[in-house]
């Protein structure tokens, strides 16, 4: 299949005839890998049988060989290059049947210890015999628990790191650090306000046998994060970065920039690297921090970097400077700390090009000049910090700040704007209400248009009044009128040739942004019809009735592709208008971007996400043969058998087929009775209880014709049977 590269957005694709299948990912194991090594790499998902290949944000990871392809898993080999970015990546599955969705993968610098079952219990722990260390590893099912051992000395401090839901796995975990019985020393289950994994920092009074159990968040219901349950436990001496500060610097600049943490003693080295598209670990819908849309450089060593000095540093805190090239890209960056003990990524940074301000000379900002940002902290409890903002009859006013969304831990901000005698005019808590930054954004965007000139007065404040050092934020403010954000569905949209697609445009409405909005495309094939349409008036972003998740207007546009396209990857772009605008000569143009999506507990809409570099249309060949089957579980007695029923479409009568993902000891046999197929499944009865993931798969010419995955349960000899 010949692919060509395309520009971003969330695509929708529901096709009327002959709909490919819509391959997925739903976990990569393990989350994570160490640089410079080859490892074997595991993905699980579904209608991946035709796999062709893994590809990657990077040129530096490289899928080099294939051992294995079903509907229900991917395995093969993936090799590193030692120059790898840190961080988590993207990744992909090519398949003949169209792109998958999108997952993470990350590269650490520790070796790395795959995790080894059983390991739920003191007696069971398993034994780490080196660190720094990253634990590749996984809770199997709602029950599992993961205890591993370790020796340490009186007075070492480790961190202990638990990385899942901001990269790339569902998996909600709490950590305990045991001593040697098994009595608990401390406990974590969040580490902060708004990202739901555990963090321990340590100094071990007495040195011994320790143990660190991960165990699972099951709620009142008993949650069970299924197989997206993967996770990264980094053992380290690396600095803790608690903060920066301050949170932004313009371009073109000198600027300094303080950490505060513990072990800070040991960083030799600072250095700031543009965000690539896996970083953007809070992004939701709406957003106001700056997002890209594009591709990322094609090697580590040529992500945009600016190297700071480090001017002083002591046990809690890092001070450098930075001269910023006039010619840095504007937006978010990230900062990372390295010396003795490693590297460690710390918070975000905006570089922005208009003025900046700290509190004491922010009297001096003036929005008519052009927009601003003051970089200002809540340091004490119940502190509230006013901006005076000489406002214009009919002006429009943005104001937003930026701190949970570049990392910062606890702040929750909250805008007002007051008038003289301290009356409220508006006000705004948060960007989108939610959960934390699984549902919501709890950044604030306040817009208003006074309606005489004068003075008014910007309150920055904590929703429940906390204060301290670490309480950073970022407050921009400039002249806007409220708008709209578009993103599309499905990620991964695939057309056969002959068919149509469906292709879904979301808007997301900023507060006070009303009217009629036209949508239209651009950069399909000239063979291919590029479709139009219209959000109405009264099409609101709004809460649902049970507060949970949100009522998004969308179109559904419906894409026809002739036979005479050729299969392959086309771009599209998504655009959009206000329709008042366009009548009023004051137009301004939205695009729609592309995003991994991924809800870590709830199956609701606003998940963390990533941008993702293009939005596309894959072409493929149309297939005529198709196999399905009505049954997504199964269960199965060891010692007996059961049935699965199929139907097939199109499946010539000699066409082989499989079951794959069986355990040993279940054999199958079928028998096929027009479009009807029968297979029967026998265990033995020494075959080993538990669950699999199984998928029947008929063999057409090259490719596999695989219905999806269907979870087996096999359960233990029955007492009565046994003769117990």
């Amino acid at each position: 299949m010949r692919l060509v590269p395309l520009l971003a957005c969330i695509l929708g694709v529901t096709t009327v005839e002959a709909e490919p299948l819509r391959p997925s990912i739903g976990r990569v194991a393990p989350l994570g890998g160490q640089q410079g090594t080859t490892i074997g790499l595991q993905i699980l998902g579904e209608y991946l049988s035709n796999a062709e290949a893994v590809e990657f944000d990077s040129q530096d990871l490289v899928w080099t060989e294939t051992v294995h392809a079903s509907s229900g898993r991917l395995e093969g080999t993936l090799a590193i290059a030692p120059g790898a970015a840190l961080g988590s990546h993207r990744l992909r599955v090519r398949t003949s049947d169209g792109y998958s969705t999108t997952a993470l993968f990350n590269v650490g610098q520790f070796p790395d210890l795959a995790e080894a079952e059983p390991n739920d219990r003191i007696g069971q722990a398993q034994e780490i015999a080196r660190m720094p260390v990253e634990v590749q590893a996984v809770l199997e099912g709602a029950a599992d628990v993961d205890i591993f051992s370790f020796e340490t000395r009186a007075g070492e401090r480790w961190v202990f790191d638990l990385r899942s839901i901001e990269h790339g796995s569902a998996v909600e975990a709490k950590m305990f650090l045991l001593d040697g019985e098994g009595r608990r020393v401390r406990f974590n289950d969040d580490r902060d306000d708004y990202l739901e994994t555990p963090y321990m920092d340590h100094t071990f009074e007495l040195g011994g046998r320790y143990h660190v159990k991960i165990d699972q968040y099951r709620g009142p219901r008993g949650f069970n994060f299924g197989k997206n349950s993967t996770y990264v436990l980094r053992i380290s001496k690396l600095p803790s970065i608690a903060y920066a500060s301050p949170l932004g610097a313009a371009v073109g600049t000198t600027a300094e920039i303080s950490l505060h943490g513990t072990g800070m003693g040991t960083v030799e080295r600072i250095y700031l690297t543009e965000l690539r598209g896996a970083e953007y670990a809070r992004m939701t819908y709406p957003y106001t921090m700056p997002v890209r849309f594009g591709p990322d450089p094609p090697t580590g060593d040529l992500v945009p970097r600016v190297e700071g000095r480090v001017l002083r540093a002591d046990a809690v805190s890092v001070e450098a400077q930075f001269d910023i090239p006039r010619d840095a890209a504007a937006g978010l960056w990230k900062i990372w700390a390295s010396g003795s003990a490693g590297t460690v990524d710390g918070p975000l940074i905006d570089l922005g090009r208009g003025r900046e301000y700290g509190e004491p000379d922010a009297p001096r900002a003036d929005w008519r000049k052009g927009g601003y940002a003051i970089n200002g902290a809540l340091s004490e409890p119940g502190e509230q910090d006013v901006y005076a903002i000489h406002v214009v009859a009919g002006k429009p006013m943005h104001f937003w700040t930026l701190a949970t969304q570049l990392g910062v831990p606890h702040l929750d901000t909250v805008l007002s704007l007051r008038d003289s005698s301290g009356r409220r005019i508006a006000e705004n808590d948060d960007v989108v209400a939610g959960q934390g930054v699984l549902l919501g954004n709890p950044d604030s965007s306040l817009f208003h248009t006074p309606s005489r000139n004068g003075v008014l007065f910007l309150v920055v404040r904590d929703r429940t009044a906390r204060g301290g050092p670490g309480y950073q934020y970022r407050l921009i403010v400039c002249s806007e009128q409220p708008g709209f954000q578009l993103f599309t569905t499905p990620e991964n949209l695939s057309v056969a040739r002959g068919g149509e697609a469906e292709l879904k445009v979301h808007m997301v409405r900023e507060e006070g942004f009303e009217g009629e909005v036209a949508v239209w495309t651009e950069g399909l094939p000239p063979e291919v019809d590029a479709p139009r349409g219209k959000f109405r008036a009264d099409q609101l972003f709004e809460p649902n009735a049970d507060g949970a998740d949100m009522i998004i207007p969308e179109l559904a546009f419906r894409i026809a592709v002739p036979e005479s396209l050729p299969a392959g990857t086309y771009p599209v772009r998504v655009l959009a208008a206000a329709v008042a605008e366009t009548s009023d000569g004051t137009r301004r143009i939205v695009e729609a971007g592309s995003t991994l999506a991924m809800g870590p507990l709830l199956d609701l809409w606003n998940f963390v996400r990533r941008p993702l570099p293009r939005i596309e249309i894959t072409v493929v060949e149309r297939s005529e043969a198709r196999l399905t089957s009505t049954q997504s579980a199964l269960a199965l007695s060891a010692g007996s058998h059961a049935s699965l029923e199929l139907q097939a479409e199109g499946l010539p009568a000699q066409a082989a087929l499989r079951v794959a993902g069986l355990p040993p000891g279940v054999s199958f046999a079928t028998s096929r009775e027009g479009d009807r197929i029968s297979v029967t499944l026998d265990a033995l009865p020494d075959t080993v209880p538990g669950s699999y993931d199984i998928s029947a798969e008929a063999r057409v010419g090259r490719l596999w014709a695989p219905t999806g995955v269907i979870s087996l349960l096999v359960k233990p000899v029955s007492r009565a049977r046994s003769g117990g």
